[in-house]
């Protein structure tokens, strides 16, 4: 392919980044009951299978509604498989980002995530306190 016919659509960037942003939105909220429940913070804290359910669900919900974020970005006629697991781990990624910013900058947090934190303070002090 000749590098001179190579640039990058704007507006279809912008479009495809919003998709993954509103999807990201959309897959940390509904997987929120699970992961702020008392039963996944009591059995399941400290291990990394928040991370890869929601790689899971991410390549699932791109799959299913066949979004392929690389393929709609360098304009291919069909999706593929692998652009489809890269565009599911984004959102999943993504979804974490969202985690960050919503309970790190903006301060939401759910009552029993509240509950969590102030256990692990707890623990950190040594059992006092603050």
């Amino acid at each position: 392919m000749d590098p001179n016919f190579f640039y990058i659509d704007w507006e279809r960037l912008f479009e495809v980044l919003v998709a993954i942003v509103v999807l990201s939105f959309l897959m940390e909220r509904a997987l929120a009951p699970l992961f702020e429940s008392q039963f996944y913070i009591k059995r399941f804290q400290g291990k990394s299978l928040k991370e890869i359910i929601a790689f899971i669900v991410g390549v699932l919900v791109c799959w299913f509604w066949e979004f392929d974020a690389l393929s709609v970005l360098f304009l291919k006629e069909t999706i593929t498989f692998p652009g489809i697991v890269l565009t599911g781990a984004i959102v999943a990624g993504g979804s974490k980002a969202s985690i960050k910013l919503f309970r790190d900058i903006m301060g939401f947090k759910s009552g029993s995530e509240d509950i969590r934190l102030k256990a692990r303070q707890k623990e950190a002090t040594g059992g006092t306190s603050t």
